[in-house]
């Protein structure tokens, strides 16, 4: 495999050696090779079909992910390793390592899979209705800023399913062996307590939106160490300390609505970088307590085109416009889910072992991540074309082209008698090509 795919993806593969056996790395490496690969859905037989250089049944292909010993764990592990060895300070956001959360819908019809119900939908997209039947998932990635492209970017490293109530994925056992149904915060603060570890408890911030700005959630983490940046309600309340004056017992001081400190306070001018523009927003901020929250937060409240925007940061120390910047960064993970989905077969999962599909959107997660930094950080001349204008330099679609140009040349080249002189034959390449796809 190694004379078939670029330099840099074989040695980006074989860092993940050591937590395979020998027969299980090859299909780790044609998996991995195949997601960018295949065209169309992920589905494990066209998989298996891509993958021409491992001639093994389909049967073998779905025991690497059901049944064969690997510790995804620390395959991720070695992952966030590697972000960190690659991306340097780029991976830091205003002195700190950033992660942000959400949550997705995988629409699912199958009765054997389990943790399938019906889930209100959020998307506010008509066309799939208020409800959709499938799996709930929390997502947790790394956010970094590209010096290259200008741009803040997603790097998702961890999944989670969210256990629902009619068909439960994860139960909670307390240390008197009494059993409950799991939240949604049981599901999503474990994720970030071990990208904590993964980072080796380095300074960790979470930014998330406004359904996570709760003090189940957010406490939790403040008690770990890590800060959270998240959005709140329009209607959102908030209290000074309680003043001299006040009685002694007294634990809150002042309420403020929100949304109105924009009329109390005078506003500040101030210039943030925010979608790739540098644009001025006016805004103001106060120290104040939210409601059950074990410690004081920053509230910075942003003129917004119809009504304010509130956000908040458990970070006292940073400033109003890192707080507007850091949120404004959460949308990448929209951008990051869509491309999983859309190239690297995220929601294509069709088997019903609960190990074996965290598997599927790990490795989804993790070749997202290997070819994301494939085109940020290395030479790709050789065998990926310049991208073309009017091309964003982070579309798979282009790096999927030069990818398959690579491989089908070293197939094709004059080293294999097929056809000689491919280069001077570039339309019978492109033809191949076409049929491929």
């Amino acid at each position: 495999m190694a004379l078939l795919v670029p330099e840099i993806l074989h040695s980006y593969l074989l860092l993940f050696r050591e937590h395979f056996t020998k027969p299980s790395f090859v299909y780790f490496s044609g998996y991995i090779l195949s997601l960018l690969l295949t065209g169309g859905r992920k589905t494990m037989s066209r998989v298996a079909n891509t993958c021409f250089f491992v001639e093994r049944h389909l049967a073998s292909w779905e025991r690497f992910l059901a049944k064969n010993e690997w510790d995804p764990t620390a395959v991720i592990r070695t992952l966030v390793e590697l972000l960190q060895t690659k991306l340097a300070d780029d991976l830091k956001v205003h002195g700190a390592y950033l992660a942000v959360v959400d949550t997705l819908l995988i629409a699912k019809n199958g009765r054997k899979m389990i943790g399938i119900q019906s889930w209100k939908d959020h998307s506010d997209n008509a066309d799939r209705g208020e409800r959709i039947r499938g799996h709930h998932w929390a997502i947790v990635g790394l956010i970094s800023f590209s010096q290259q492209w200008g741009r803040y970017l997603c790097f998702p490293v961890l999944m989670q399913l969210i256990s629902g109530q009619l068909n439960p994925s994860l139960i909670m056992v307390d240390p008197a062996g009494v059993a409950t149904l799991a939240t949604i915060w049981d599901s999503v603060q474990p994720l970030i307590y071990q990208l904590q570890q993964h980072l080796n408890q380095a300074a960790l911030r979470v930014v998330v939106d406004a359904y996570f700005s709760k003090a189940p959630f957010v406490n939790p983490l403040l008690a770990k160490g890590i800060h959270v940046v998240s959005k709140l309600r329009h209607d959102a309340v908030g209290w000074d300390d309680p003043t001299p004056k006040q009685r002694s017992d007294a634990k809150r001081g002042k309420k403020w609505k929100l949304a109105r400190l924009l009329t109390h306070l005078p506003t500040e001018a101030v210039k943030v970088d925010l979608y790739g523009k540098t644009v001025t927003v006016h805004a103001v901020y106060r120290t104040l307590w939210l409601r059950d929250f074990n410690k004081k937060v920053k509230v910075v409240v942003v003129e917004g085109v119809k009504k304010p925007i509130i956000l908040f940061s458990t970070d006292l120390s940073l400033s109003m416009a890192q707080i507007i910047e850091i949120y404004g960064a959460r949308f990448v993970v929209e951008l990051a889910i869509r491309d999983l989905k859309g190239y690297f077969g995220l929601a294509d999962y069709q088997c019903y072992r609960t190990t074996a599909i965290h598997r599927f959107v790990h490795l989804a997660c993790l070749a997202f991540c290997l070819y994301r930094l494939i085109q940020l950080k290395e030479d790709t001349s050789p065998w990926l074309p310049p991208v073309p204008k009017g091309i964003s330099p982070a579309s798979f679609a282009h790096l999927r082209q030069g990818l398959q140009h690579f491989i089908f040349g070293r197939i094709l080249s004059p080293q294999f008698g097929q056809i000689p002189d491919l280069q001077d034959n570039i339309s019978e390449l492109d033809a191949i090509l076409r049929i491929a796809a």
